[in-house]
């Protein structure tokens, strides 16, 4: 909140108890008032340990300090240019006690745990459905889409995401909050966090590197609760009535990037920065599975109560090598046409015609490989292989036995490297071989 008229302030009457710091009284007179927050000095994220009194014989303890955050702004509100990831969902799996098959891949760093550990009770708040990102110079928002809500989840579920600024599949920053109680803006439970030494995501980034004690992960906690150099830095808040979770940062938080990958998470289990990457403190045994085939994994363990998504790429169209790459659809097409003169370019002869009919395979990865798809030319000699994510493939067309004189005038078969979201265009031109 900006206090009195732009570029003043306002006189603050602080009114504070000696010796007992209950907190403190504020007044601005001419705004009508600032927000005050009375928060503890050491915030830390929500324990599960037990309480209770102290012996009779134990001195009592001298009360917690105190101190007041006063906030000068809170987050206007989501507008600008929306980028989202979808993630598979496991609702309908959680009564067979089972992840969405394939979507946790614990060597990747991709986790579909929605669940406790054994025995494998569901958390829809976990569950997350779609993140999309916002940024909104100088605020960037993030909005969280769980499967559904879970009123244990509040105060508890932590909704985050991470940070890779220099895109070498590493975060360098992560934003998250506990699960919030209402639909208010407030920085109860949000921390940002930042890996100083680059060693998230161990010796080779998303994989899983055996577990070693000295790595720290996110190692410097640049806020929490309030606490920082900016006490208006990070916000979070419930969204429609808790169906969505929206996190809320200052982009100076990433120093404004241009270019970054970035992912989102939902966490009920470790919830410990400095564990990341997760599947680098457990081993797999230790982790446990969600999936059923995967042996005698199977519980989950101690990796429990996590979903992550892929990775998306901000501001730059990616490689398709970036580590935790989502899969970005594209599309091979072409067409397979009569080529009168043998120069592979269809309509430069007058007698070039399309062929209906004609069959190609689809193969992962450079020629020779078939396997991943088959096509059938149409009426104008055209086909397409649909859907498939970038990388590198192998178009093959298939010469029927009738075709024993017929040669192709372009290479068959034909490597192509697909770009993310990338068309290429690959065209076969036969023709009658004489010779």
């Amino acid at each position: 909140m900006r206090f009195g008229r732009q570029g003043q302030k306002t006189p603050l009457l602080l009114v504070c108890i000696p010796f007992i710091i209950l907190g403190c009284i504020l007044s601005d007179t001419a705004a009508g008032g600032v927000t005050v927050i009375v928060i503890t000095a050491t915030p830390t994220m929500p324990s599960d340990a037990g309480g209770g009194a102290p012996p009779s014989d134990t001195p009592e303890s001298p009360p917690t300090p105190t101190f007041t955050v006063i906030h000068q702004v809170t987050p206007p509100g989501m507008s600008g240019t929306t980028r989202y990831i979808t993630d598979p969902e496991s609702k309908d799996y959680a009564p067979q006690q089972k992840a969405n098959p394939g979507a946790d891949v614990f060597a990747e760093n991709r986790y579909e745990r929605p669940f406790t550990a054994e025995p494998m009770a569901y958390l829809a708040d976990v569950d997350l459905t779609r993140v999309e990102m916002k940024i909104a110079a100088p605020w960037v928002y993030v909005t969280f889409f769980p499967s559904g809500t879970r009123a244990e989840g509040i105060g508890r579920t932590v909704y985050g995401a991470e940070f890779d600024t220099d895109k070498d599949g590493r975060g360098e920053y992560l934003v998250w909050g506990v699960s919030p109680p209402s639909g208010e803006w407030t920085v109860t439970g949000v921390e940002v966090w930042k890996d100083t030494n680059n060693d998230v995501g161990g010796a080779v980034p998303q994989a899983n590197d055996a577990p070693n004690p000295s790595r720290n992960g996110y190692d410097e906690r640049l806020f929490a609760d309030g606490q920082g150099a900016d006490p208006d830095l990070a916000w979070i808040r419930q969204v429609e009535g808790g169906a969505k979770i929206q996190l809320a940062f200052k982009y100076s938080v990433l120093g404004n990037a241009s270019q970054f990958l970035w992912n989102g998470l939902a966490d009920a289990g470790i919830r410990n920065p400095a564990w990341f990457d997760y599947n680098d403190h457990f081993t797999p045994a230790e982790a446990g599975s969600p999936n059923t085939y995967d042996g005698d994994r199977y519980p989950l363990k101690g990796l429990w109560g996590v979903d992550n998504t892929c990775r998306d790429a901000y501001g730059f169209d990616p490689t398709g090598d970036e580590p935790g790459l989502c899969g970005y659809p594209g599309t091979i097409r072409g067409k397979v046409f009569y080529d009168e003169n043998a120069d592979g370019i269809f309509g430069s002869s007058i007698w070039d015609d399309p062929e209906p009919d004609q069959h190609l395979t689809l193969g992962l990865g450079a020629c020779p490989s078939e396997g991943l798809q088959t096509a059938t030319t149409d009426g104008n000699g055209d086909y397409a292989f649909t859907d498939i994510v970038q990388g590198t493939y192998c178009v093959t067309f298939v010469y029927t036995e009738w075709m024993n004189a017929v040669s192709s005038a372009t290479p068959n078969p034909r490597t192509v490297l697909l770009p993310p979201f990338g068309e290429v265009v690959v065209n076969f031109g036969i023709y009658t071989d004489y010779t």
